[in-house]
């Protein structure tokens, strides 16, 4: 198959990187505890002067985390340590300046799970579900015309996994995924845009 030249320029390559900080809703543990790498590439083109459509294949650490405090009488301790293959599909809104907004779905494969406490390598109480599908959201700033500061959040929309009683609530159903997302993503340009870009 034979694509033209203004086709081709139509979609750029995009490759991002950065720090998650994840929480399981439903483990009785609060806060974004557990650090995490965010990495992958993407595509981009742009609809219209306000609207872009963009998609990415990414490598995602989540779980949660309670760490042992040292201020503290008990030693308990945990760790959940989730691995996905993440799927973003994103509508960028460009808002004034250089600021923009992005929104989306997110499919996420599940690769690996490891649960831990004080006492070591736990037997899961029951197992986590091989896919994981989310809401996300992002805040962007362009620095330059190649390198973006992103700020994001991710929302699972259904159990990771069930409680461990089994029990189903009506609006809490099991437990659930939440990142936050701090990070940058470098946009690959072709020759004619650097060029561009570099006339006065």
């Amino acid at each position: 198959m034979i694509f033209s030249s203004a086709t081709a320029q139509r979609f750029q390559a995009e490759f991002v990187g950065g720090i998650n900080g994840s929480q399981v809703s439903g483990d009785q543990l609060a806060g974004f505890h557990k650090a995490g790498i965010f990495a992958g590439a993407g595509v981009r083109t742009r609809l219209n002067d306000k609207f872009e459509l963009g998609f990415r294949l990414a490598y995602s650490q989540k779980g949660s985390r309670k760490p042992v405090r040292s201020d503290s009488i008990s030693n308990t301790f945990y760790l959940l340590r989730l691995q996905y293959i993440e799927c973003p599909l994103t509508l960028r809104y460009r808002l004034r300046d250089k600021f923009y907004l992005e929104a989306g779905p997110s499919l996420a494969y599940l690769l690996n799970a490891s649960e831990e406490d004080e006492n070591g390598v736990m037997n899961f109480r029951n197992p986590f579900l091989r896919i994981d599908i989310s809401a996300c959201g992002i805040f962007g700033y362009k620095i330059s015309e190649t390198i973006d500061f992103q700020f994001g959040y991710w929302q699972s929309l259904f159990p990771i996994r069930e409680h461990g009683s089994q029990q189903v609530y009506r609006l809490n159903r099991g437990q659930y995924s939440s990142v936050v997302f701090v990070g940058f993503l470098y946009t690959l340009q072709s020759k004619k845009e650097n060029q561009d870009s570099n006339q006065p």
